[in-house]
Protein backbone atom coordinates (compact mmCIF):
# COMPACT_ATOMS: atom_id res chain seq x y z
CA UNK A 1 0.00 0.00 0.00
CA UNK A 2 1.57 3.34 -0.99
CA UNK A 3 2.24 5.85 1.74
CA UNK A 4 0.08 8.92 2.09
CA UNK A 5 3.26 10.85 2.90
CA UNK A 6 5.83 10.28 0.11
CA UNK A 7 8.40 12.41 1.87
CA UNK A 8 11.28 10.03 2.54
CA UNK A 9 13.22 11.40 -0.42
CA UNK A 10 12.84 15.04 0.66
CA UNK A 11 13.59 14.53 4.36
CA UNK A 12 16.63 16.77 5.04
CA UNK A 13 19.87 15.05 6.02
CA UNK A 14 20.97 17.51 8.68
CA UNK A 15 24.64 17.41 9.65
CA UNK A 16 25.74 17.41 13.29
CA UNK A 17 27.52 20.74 12.83
CA UNK A 18 24.46 22.42 11.30
CA UNK A 19 22.27 21.23 14.17
CA UNK A 20 24.73 22.44 16.79
CA UNK A 21 25.06 25.87 15.17
CA UNK A 22 21.28 26.25 14.83
CA UNK A 23 20.62 25.21 18.44
CA UNK A 24 23.40 27.50 19.71
CA UNK A 25 21.86 30.47 17.85
CA UNK A 26 18.39 29.61 19.21
CA UNK A 27 19.58 29.23 22.79
CA UNK A 28 21.86 32.31 22.77
CA UNK A 29 20.58 34.65 20.03
CA UNK A 30 22.85 37.48 21.24
CA UNK A 31 25.86 35.28 21.91
CA UNK A 32 26.93 32.90 24.66
CA UNK A 33 26.02 33.81 28.22
CA UNK A 34 27.06 31.66 31.15
CA UNK A 35 23.91 30.49 32.99
CA UNK A 36 25.68 31.00 36.32
CA UNK A 37 27.55 34.32 36.02
CA UNK A 38 26.49 35.75 32.64
CA UNK A 39 30.04 35.87 31.22
CA UNK A 40 30.30 35.87 27.41
CA UNK A 41 33.57 33.95 26.91
CA UNK A 42 33.87 30.16 26.95
CA UNK A 43 36.04 27.17 26.14
CA UNK A 44 34.64 24.31 24.09
CA UNK A 45 35.23 20.79 25.43
CA UNK A 46 34.91 18.17 22.69
CA UNK A 47 35.98 15.02 24.51
CA UNK A 48 32.36 13.92 25.00
CA UNK A 49 29.70 12.83 22.56
CA UNK A 50 28.01 16.22 22.80
CA UNK A 51 30.27 19.24 23.28
CA UNK A 52 30.40 21.10 26.58
CA UNK A 53 30.91 24.84 26.94
CA UNK A 54 32.99 25.96 29.93
CA UNK A 55 32.78 29.52 31.15
CA UNK A 56 36.16 31.29 31.21
CA UNK A 57 35.16 33.28 34.28
CA UNK A 58 33.61 30.78 36.73
CA UNK A 59 34.47 27.45 35.00
CA UNK A 60 30.79 26.43 34.97
CA UNK A 61 30.10 23.82 32.31
CA UNK A 62 26.92 23.65 30.27
CA UNK A 63 25.77 21.85 27.15
CA UNK A 64 23.84 22.97 24.11
CA UNK A 65 20.75 21.03 25.18
CA UNK A 66 20.71 22.15 28.83
CA UNK A 67 17.73 24.42 29.47
CA UNK A 68 16.02 23.45 26.20
CA UNK A 69 13.29 20.93 25.37
CA UNK A 70 16.06 18.57 24.20
CA UNK A 71 17.63 18.37 27.68
CA UNK A 72 18.15 14.83 28.92
CA UNK A 73 17.36 13.25 25.55
CA UNK A 74 19.68 10.56 24.18
CA UNK A 75 18.21 10.93 20.69
CA UNK A 76 20.76 12.42 18.25
CA UNK A 77 20.38 16.09 17.38
CA UNK A 78 19.93 15.23 13.70
CA UNK A 79 16.82 13.17 14.47
CA UNK A 80 15.43 16.01 16.60
CA UNK A 81 15.83 18.44 13.72
CA UNK A 82 14.21 15.96 11.34
CA UNK A 83 11.29 15.73 13.77
CA UNK A 84 11.02 19.54 13.76
CA UNK A 85 10.97 19.51 9.97
CA UNK A 86 8.27 16.83 9.86
CA UNK A 87 6.08 18.63 12.40
CA UNK A 88 5.44 21.17 9.67
CA UNK A 89 3.36 18.45 7.97
CA UNK A 90 1.31 17.53 11.04
CA UNK A 91 2.02 13.79 10.99
CA UNK A 92 1.38 11.21 13.71
CA UNK A 93 3.98 9.77 16.08
CA UNK A 94 3.70 6.37 14.38
CA UNK A 95 4.59 7.88 11.03
CA UNK A 96 7.38 9.96 12.57
CA UNK A 97 8.89 6.83 14.14
CA UNK A 98 8.97 5.13 10.72
CA UNK A 99 10.58 8.10 8.99
CA UNK A 100 13.40 8.92 11.42
CA UNK A 101 14.04 5.42 12.76
CA UNK A 102 13.07 5.62 16.44
CA UNK A 103 10.59 3.74 18.62
CA UNK A 104 6.97 4.84 18.81
CA UNK A 105 7.38 5.93 22.45
CA UNK A 106 10.39 8.08 21.55
CA UNK A 107 8.56 9.65 18.61
CA UNK A 108 5.49 10.34 20.76
CA UNK A 109 7.63 11.99 23.43
CA UNK A 110 9.52 14.08 20.85
CA UNK A 111 6.29 15.32 19.30
CA UNK A 112 4.83 16.26 22.67
CA UNK A 113 7.98 18.05 23.76
CA UNK A 114 7.82 20.10 20.56
CA UNK A 115 4.14 20.82 21.23
CA UNK A 116 5.08 21.87 24.77
CA UNK A 117 7.53 24.42 23.34
CA UNK A 118 4.83 25.68 20.97
CA UNK A 119 2.37 26.02 23.86
CA UNK A 120 4.83 28.04 25.96
CA UNK A 121 5.42 30.35 23.01
CA UNK A 122 1.68 30.76 22.48
CA UNK A 123 1.09 31.81 26.11
CA UNK A 124 3.60 34.62 25.69
CA UNK A 125 1.62 36.24 22.88
CA UNK A 126 -1.94 37.35 23.75
CA UNK A 127 -4.53 38.40 21.20
CA UNK A 128 -4.99 42.12 20.57
CA UNK A 129 -6.57 44.51 18.10
CA UNK A 130 -9.82 43.55 16.36
CA UNK A 131 -11.05 40.23 17.76
CA UNK A 132 -13.39 37.44 16.73
CA UNK A 133 -14.56 34.72 19.13
CA UNK A 134 -16.26 31.43 18.40
CA UNK A 135 -17.29 28.97 21.11
CA UNK A 136 -17.48 25.41 19.79
CA UNK A 137 -17.45 21.82 21.02
CA UNK A 138 -14.96 19.18 19.94
CA UNK A 139 -16.28 15.64 19.69
CA UNK A 140 -19.93 16.62 19.16
CA UNK A 141 -20.34 14.36 16.13
CA UNK A 142 -18.99 11.34 18.01
CA UNK A 143 -21.41 12.07 20.87
CA UNK A 144 -24.29 12.52 18.45
CA UNK A 145 -23.99 9.28 16.51
CA UNK A 146 -22.66 6.77 19.04
CA UNK A 147 -25.45 4.61 20.41
CA UNK A 148 -23.73 3.25 23.50
CA UNK A 149 -24.45 5.28 26.61
CA UNK A 150 -21.11 4.20 28.03
CA UNK A 151 -19.25 5.52 25.01
CA UNK A 152 -21.25 8.73 25.08
CA UNK A 153 -20.18 9.21 28.69
CA UNK A 154 -16.52 8.63 27.77
CA UNK A 155 -16.58 10.94 24.75
CA UNK A 156 -18.50 13.93 26.05
CA UNK A 157 -17.90 17.00 23.91
CA UNK A 158 -15.13 19.32 25.04
CA UNK A 159 -15.86 23.07 25.04
CA UNK A 160 -13.45 24.98 22.80
CA UNK A 161 -13.03 28.73 22.37
CA UNK A 162 -11.58 29.76 19.01
CA UNK A 163 -10.26 33.32 19.03
CA UNK A 164 -8.36 35.40 16.51
CA UNK A 165 -6.93 38.83 15.91
CA UNK A 166 -8.16 39.89 12.47
CA UNK A 167 -7.32 42.67 10.04
CA UNK A 168 -9.74 44.97 8.23
CA UNK A 169 -10.47 42.34 5.58
CA UNK A 170 -11.40 39.73 8.19
CA UNK A 171 -8.24 37.68 7.64
CA UNK A 172 -6.64 35.98 10.64
CA UNK A 173 -3.51 37.65 11.99
CA UNK A 174 -3.07 35.46 15.06
CA UNK A 175 -5.08 32.40 16.08
CA UNK A 176 -5.75 30.58 19.35
CA UNK A 177 -7.87 27.53 20.13
CA UNK A 178 -8.27 26.77 23.84
CA UNK A 179 -10.06 23.87 25.48
CA UNK A 180 -12.47 24.68 28.30
CA UNK A 181 -12.75 23.02 31.69
CA UNK A 182 -15.82 20.84 31.38
CA UNK A 183 -18.23 18.93 29.11
CA UNK A 184 -21.43 20.14 27.59
CA UNK A 185 -24.45 20.35 29.88
CA UNK A 186 -27.83 18.88 28.94
CA UNK A 187 -29.68 21.80 30.49
CA UNK A 188 -30.02 24.67 28.00
CA UNK A 189 -29.84 27.43 30.61
CA UNK A 190 -26.81 25.91 32.30
CA UNK A 191 -25.19 25.29 28.91
CA UNK A 192 -25.57 28.96 27.96
CA UNK A 193 -24.14 30.10 31.30
CA UNK A 194 -21.21 27.68 31.02
CA UNK A 195 -20.50 28.88 27.49
CA UNK A 196 -20.37 32.52 28.61
CA UNK A 197 -18.12 31.62 31.52
CA UNK A 198 -15.76 29.69 29.23
CA UNK A 199 -15.51 32.62 26.83
CA UNK A 200 -14.96 35.02 29.72
CA UNK A 201 -12.07 32.93 31.04
CA UNK A 202 -10.58 32.81 27.54
CA UNK A 203 -10.74 36.60 27.23
CA UNK A 204 -9.18 37.20 30.63
CA UNK A 205 -6.34 34.76 30.02
CA UNK A 206 -5.55 35.08 26.32
CA UNK A 207 -6.55 38.62 25.29
CA UNK A 208 -4.22 41.55 25.97
CA UNK A 209 -5.22 43.44 29.13
CA UNK A 210 -8.23 41.14 29.56
CA UNK A 211 -10.33 43.17 27.14
CA UNK A 212 -14.10 43.09 27.59
CA UNK A 213 -16.47 41.31 25.22
CA UNK A 214 -17.40 44.57 23.54
CA UNK A 215 -14.07 44.50 21.72
CA UNK A 216 -14.80 41.13 20.16
CA UNK A 217 -17.22 40.00 17.49
CA UNK A 218 -19.04 36.88 18.67
CA UNK A 219 -19.62 34.45 15.82
CA UNK A 220 -22.47 31.97 15.66
CA UNK A 221 -21.55 28.35 16.20
CA UNK A 222 -22.20 25.97 13.31
CA UNK A 223 -20.62 24.04 10.45
CA UNK A 224 -22.05 26.39 7.80
CA UNK A 225 -20.20 29.49 8.96
CA UNK A 226 -18.04 30.95 6.20
CA UNK A 227 -15.73 33.26 8.14
CA UNK A 228 -12.00 32.53 8.34
CA UNK A 229 -12.50 31.45 11.95
CA UNK A 230 -15.17 28.88 11.02
CA UNK A 231 -12.94 27.53 8.25
CA UNK A 232 -9.95 27.24 10.60
CA UNK A 233 -12.01 25.30 13.15
CA UNK A 234 -13.30 22.87 10.51
CA UNK A 235 -9.74 22.32 9.29
CA UNK A 236 -8.59 21.57 12.85
CA UNK A 237 -11.35 19.00 13.41
CA UNK A 238 -10.64 17.38 10.04
CA UNK A 239 -6.92 17.11 10.83
CA UNK A 240 -7.53 15.63 14.29
CA UNK A 241 -9.96 13.10 12.84
CA UNK A 242 -8.13 12.02 9.69
CA UNK A 243 -4.60 11.95 11.09
CA UNK A 244 -5.16 10.67 14.62
CA UNK A 245 -8.69 9.25 14.64
CA UNK A 246 -9.70 11.86 17.21
CA UNK A 247 -7.95 13.12 20.35
CA UNK A 248 -9.10 12.73 23.95
CA UNK A 249 -9.33 15.63 26.40
CA UNK A 250 -6.02 14.87 28.14
CA UNK A 251 -3.78 16.02 25.27
CA UNK A 252 -6.29 17.89 23.13
CA UNK A 253 -4.84 21.31 23.99
CA UNK A 254 -1.35 20.32 22.81
CA UNK A 255 -2.70 19.30 19.40
CA UNK A 256 -4.75 22.48 19.08
CA UNK A 257 -1.62 24.53 19.83
CA UNK A 258 0.26 22.67 17.10
CA UNK A 259 -2.50 23.25 14.56
CA UNK A 260 -2.63 27.00 15.22
CA UNK A 261 1.16 27.23 15.03
CA UNK A 262 1.30 25.44 11.67
CA UNK A 263 -1.61 27.35 10.19
CA UNK A 264 -0.17 30.78 10.97
CA UNK A 265 3.36 30.31 9.66
CA UNK A 266 4.73 29.58 6.23
CA UNK A 267 6.94 26.51 5.79
CA UNK A 268 10.35 28.25 6.01
CA UNK A 269 9.29 30.55 8.87
CA UNK A 270 7.78 27.61 10.75
CA UNK A 271 10.99 25.59 11.02
CA UNK A 272 13.03 28.61 12.16
CA UNK A 273 10.37 29.56 14.73
CA UNK A 274 10.14 25.99 16.03
CA UNK A 275 13.92 25.79 16.49
CA UNK A 276 13.78 29.09 18.36
CA UNK A 277 10.98 27.79 20.61
CA UNK A 278 12.96 24.66 21.43
CA UNK A 279 16.10 26.62 22.27
CA UNK A 280 14.37 28.89 24.78
CA UNK A 281 11.91 26.49 26.47
CA UNK A 282 12.79 24.16 29.33
CA UNK A 283 12.04 20.50 28.84
CA UNK A 284 9.05 18.55 30.09
CA UNK A 285 9.37 14.97 31.30
CA UNK A 286 7.39 11.94 30.20
CA UNK A 287 5.95 11.62 33.71
CA UNK A 288 4.62 15.17 33.64
CA UNK A 289 3.08 14.58 30.23
CA UNK A 290 1.24 11.38 31.07
CA UNK A 291 0.54 12.16 34.73
CA UNK A 292 -0.28 9.55 37.34
CA UNK A 293 -2.33 6.57 36.24
CA UNK A 294 -5.81 6.82 37.73
CA UNK A 295 -7.22 3.88 39.64
CA UNK A 296 -3.80 2.33 40.34
CA UNK A 297 -2.42 2.48 43.87
CA UNK A 298 1.29 1.94 44.51
CA UNK A 299 2.16 -1.27 46.33
CA UNK A 300 3.61 -0.56 49.79
CA UNK A 301 7.19 -1.69 50.19
CA UNK A 302 6.22 -3.94 53.10
CA UNK A 303 4.01 -6.05 50.81
CA UNK A 304 6.32 -6.28 47.83
CA UNK A 305 7.86 -9.64 47.13
CA UNK A 306 11.60 -9.55 47.83
CA UNK A 307 13.90 -10.14 44.90
CA UNK A 308 15.04 -13.73 44.54
CA UNK A 309 18.72 -14.19 45.26
CA UNK A 310 20.86 -15.73 42.57
CA UNK A 311 22.49 -18.90 43.72
CA UNK A 312 26.25 -18.84 43.45
CA UNK A 313 27.49 -21.71 41.32
CA UNK A 314 31.10 -20.62 40.78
Amino acid sequence: MPSRYPIQDVLPDFSQEDCEHALFAAKWPTGFRCPRCGHSQYYQITTRQRPLLECRSCAHQTSLTAGTVLEGSRTPLMKWFQAMFLMQLGISARRLAELIGVTYKTAWLMNHKLRHAIGVRDLERPLDGDLQLLDEYYGYEYHRYLGSLLMQEALKPQPIVVGASVNGAGDIVYLKMKAGDGPESDDATRHSADSEETVERFVQKHVAHGAAHERAERLERGHRGQTALHVAWREAVRWLTWTFGGIGPKHLQAYLNEFCFRRLLRRNDMLAELISCCGTTETITYRRLVGTRSGIRPIPWAYRRPARRQRYTG
